[in-house]
């Protein structure tokens, strides 16, 4: 890569891109779950989110060929974009069924 390239490339890899913009925003907020990280920087990106009431955090990469997820807690995992919806409904029903038997 010539000096030129180089310059353009880090250049690039400098913007910035807020969380509402990006493609796992609309479905986390979905399902409840509040951005931690308001921005990221550069090609490859890492957002958490935290859910208020679950007393869960996931992490979200984005980017070049980066479009995968993290669930560290009980029942977690990880997985690819289309992955991620299955996960977060999967949850909410445990999530109910919980609550319900809390209710008994």
């Amino acid at each position: 890569m010539n000096t030129a390239d180089r310059a353009r490339f880090e250049e690039a890899n400098k913007a910035i891109h807020p969380v509402e913009k990006q493609w796992h925003f609309p479905i986390m907020t979905k399902y409840g779950y509040e951005a931690v990280t308001k921005e990221g920087i550069g090609f490859v990106r890492s957002y958490t989110y935290r859910h208020p009431t679950m007393d869960r955090s996931m992490t979200v990469t984005t980017g070049a060929s980066a479009d995968y997820w993290d669930d560290p807690n009980p029942n977690g995992g990880h997985g690819y974009w289309s992955d991620l919806e299955p996960h977060l409904i999967k949850l909410n029903r445990a999530g109910a069924i919980e609550r319900l038997a809390d209710c008994l």
